[in-house]
């Protein structure tokens, strides 16, 4: 890796982290890309995290090739022991490690898709990582697809423990607080912003024509009691056994603040009006 570009992923990759990222799949992540796999692809999945998805778009080129790409070696074990326990045959995957900001090791135009979920998000220069996705991708048929999350995320009730949650999340990935966490309306939208509203902004700047850029979204929920304790048990062991607790603490969280987060995910999970949205922005640029 080069020095400018360390690996890093702010979350981290502690099971309690990837344990939301191994609920994703290819159905609901990719559903926007699926319409456009044809058996023989070559699929490229960037920032593959624990593999679900990249196991699940194996089944849509059964004479194709995907491959699975992540910063290390403990996440990629993790994708490697997901596939493992398929019961379907899956010798069509493959999981490597790359940085997508030191330059892949694939030639030019070697996949037919090049996709990424929730990533752009957390890459300090997401046009130089769509540029390279680009170099690698097919010219003239080929598709850079990406779902990335939107600020701000939405929540009911926003208490007080919750706005302390969504200031030193953003301020964790992002590396700068975000502009308010009173109103969410309000927040982030400013210089330096990565949201998935913007992923066309920098496919454009990375050298796509802005006439083959196709702009789309969804909205994920979290509102059923199920969906509520499921979401706050994964919110509650990133702060308490991730190490999310002592980023936000590094950021400047008191012992309190992190100890009020905890509360207020459990009295989100209890409360029946409890609700959270993420707004999901897909994009599909045409090489």
């Amino acid at each position: 890796m080069s020095s400018s570009n360390v690996p890093t992923y702010r979350q981290g990759h502690d099971p309690s982290v990837t344990a939301n990222h191994a609920t994703r799949t290819a159905e609901v992540e990719g559903a926007f890309v699926l319409p456009y796999i044809k058996p023989n692809f070559k699929i490229l999945d960037v920032g593959c995290g624990p593999g679900t998805i990249t196991t699940g778009l194996a089944k849509y080129v059964p004479q194709g090739l995907v491959t699975g790409i992540d910063l290390t070696d403990e996440v990629l074990d993790q994708a490697k022991a997901h596939l493992a326990r398929q019961t379907f045959e899956t010798p069509n995957v493959r999981f490597e490690k790359g940085n997508v900001l030191d330059g892949l090791s694939y030639e030019d135009g070697e996949f037919d898709i090049v996709f990424c979920s929730q990533v752009l998000i957390h890459i300090p220069d997401p046009v130089a990582a769509l540029r390279e996705m680009r170099r690698v991708c097919k010219s003239g048929t080929g598709l850079v697809c990406a779902r990335e999350g939107d600020w701000p995320f939405r929540y009911v009730p926003y208490s007080p423990g919750l706005q302390l949650f969504h200031r030193y999340f953003y301020q964790m990935i992002n590396g700068r607080a975000p502009s308010s966490i009173s109103h969410p309306d309000q927040a982030p939208f400013a210089p330096g912003h990565k949201g998935g509203s913007l992923v066309h902004v920098h496919a454009r700047q990375a050298g796509f024509d802005p006439a083959k850029i196709e702009k789309g979204g969804k909205v994920t929920i979290y509102g059923t009691e199920a969906e509520r304790r499921d979401y706050a048990t994964i919110m509650i062991n990133r702060v308490e056994k991730g190490g999310h607790g002592q980023k936000f603490k590094d950021l400047g969280a008191s012992e309190e603040d992190v100890s009020e987060i905890v509360q207020a995910w459990k009295e989100w999970a209890d409360d029946v009006d409890g609700w959270h949205a993420v707004m999901q922005c897909e994009t599909i640029c045409r090489n």
